[in-house]
């Protein structure tokens, strides 16, 4: 790892000043609301910064889902992970925990665009708290857990929390590079923790990339052998927090994303005469609604070297696959067998799945200014206003709550934990943004 490029975020410095911040927190049915004095010193902003603009997302709920406990004289703060229909007050996850890294991650992206894109330095004392509860979930060796208890233990024997390099790993980190993104001006010993912790991922990585070029013959054909745990769809993950820390920090991540990017393009599916041609796997031989992030992933890495491999792979995806999709009215899962049959499962759908295309069509937009992909990335930022198989609006701007998603055309979960609010958020703030972030 190169730590000599220097930090590519432009900065504002604003001087020293107090805030007054109000957090909302939730206790079983009741919610208190604290005030915190803080004092914030050069506040950062982006370079096209979109300055008094207000922001699309409405953190009603998702702020009603916080709370906070004690662990180790320090305060954590967390999202609950589930919320249900009518009431919407967070239910318990038996077995799991009451919070995870895997919302609290996406969260901390939330917190960074509307802190530094929109001023809401309201939200800084919830970010330090969310940040506290990342760093707590990571070990020394930089394998994270995912689930934590009401008493502040963390849960080590849940099968989607057991130490690891995994899915709640490249969340964690993608937390932390949006949290060293916020503080790396006004709290400078908090922003050198957290570049630290984030360092521990590198040996995890490496191990992996040092497999870069050999292939590995499938039974789809030749695939990259240095995708961690051999999934394009967690790789996508990882790349991102990658690519964050490459623009906010010192450090030079550029090689590992390339890599990265290179083995994801090993997993394209590519037959003019198919349907899927363009396609992205996610894993092995299926596609899957949810977490879909490697057409942005790729596109991050062409932000950083602009190889125009990496732009016409994405337009492939997005002129063929992509169309097709949503012309569909878009799928849960996909898969191809070897003889190139394709089946496909329509429901559920998420936001975690329409947000994740979305940000990737709607990036590829933003670069190709094309027409037909503008169109598209309307077409999926329509799936929460209605524009979808059930013709239900799935995300309500007057509560901020989304609901869980459709499970027919005729029925809706309407739940509304974590992951469906935040990524609702995520996308509409991705939709605001007139460039990558930070």
């Amino acid at each position: 790892m190169n730590d000599d490029k220097p930090d590519s975020l432009s900065i504002s410095n604003e001087g020293r000043m107090y805030l007054r911040a109000t957090r909302y927190i939730s206790l079983t049915a009741a919610a208190l609301l604290f005030l915190s004095w803080i004092s914030v010193s050069s506040c950062q902003r982006a370079s096209d910064t979109i300055g008094s603009e207000e922001s699309p997302a409405n953190l009603q709920h998702v702020l009603s889902l916080v709370d906070s406990l004690q662990v180790a004289g320090q305060t954590l703060m967390y999202i609950r992970i589930y919320a249900d229909y009518p009431s919407y007050e967070p239910v318990g996850a038996p077995g799991e925990g009451i919070a995870c890294v895997d919302d609290a991650g996406r969260l901390m992206e939330v917190l960074e665009i509307e802190i530094l894109q929109f001023e809401r330095l309201d939200m800084i004392p919830i970010a330090r708290g969310i940040t506290r509860f990342l760093l707590h979930l990571q070990r020394g060796d930089g394998l994270w857990y995912n689930f934590i208890f009401a008493d502040g233990t963390i849960n080590t024997a849940h099968r989607n929390s057991a130490a690891g390099f995994g899915w709640w790993a490249a969340r964690g980190l993608r937390g932390l590079a949006a949290a060293y993104s916020i503080f790396k001006q006004s709290d400078t010993t908090l922003a050198d923790t957290i570049l630290a912790r984030f360092r521990l991922s590198e040996s995890h990585l490496n191990a992996n990339l040092a497999y870069y070029p050999g292939m590995k013959l499938t039974a789809h054909g030749l695939r990259a052998g240095w995708l961690p745990n051999e999934a394009p769809d967690q790789s996508s993950e990882f790349l991102l927090a990658l690519a964050k820390m490459h623009h906010v920090s010192p450090l030079n991540y550029s090689n590992e994303i390339r890599i990265l990017a290179n083995g994801i393009l090993t997993c394209q599916y590519q037959n003019p005469e198919a349907v899927i041609d363009g396609m992205l796997f996610c894993w092995n031989n299926v596609w899957h609604n949810w977490g879909n992030l490697q057409a942005l992933a790729i596109l991050e890495a062409y932000a950083i070297d602009q190889d125009s491999t990496y732009l016409n792979a994405v337009e492939r995806w997005a002129d063929h696959f992509l169309t097709w999709t949503a012309g569909q009215g878009h799928f849960w899962e996909i898969t191809a067998t070897t003889a190139g049959d394709v089946t496909t499962v329509e429901f559920p759908q998420i936001a975690y799945g329409l947000g994740s295309s979305y940000k990737g069509i709607s990036r590829l937009a933003a670069i190709t200014q094309k027409p037909a992909h503008e169109t598209l990335a309307e077409q999926f930022i329509g799936w929460f206003n209605g524009n979808n198989r059930a013709n239900q609006v799935m995300y309500d701007s007057t509560t901020g709550r989304c609901y869980d998603g459709i499970d027919s055309p005729d029925v809706i979960n309407r739940n509304s934990g974590a992951e469906s609010t935040i990524e609702a958020l995520l996308a509409l703030q991705f939709a605001s943004l007139p460039r990558q972030f930070p």
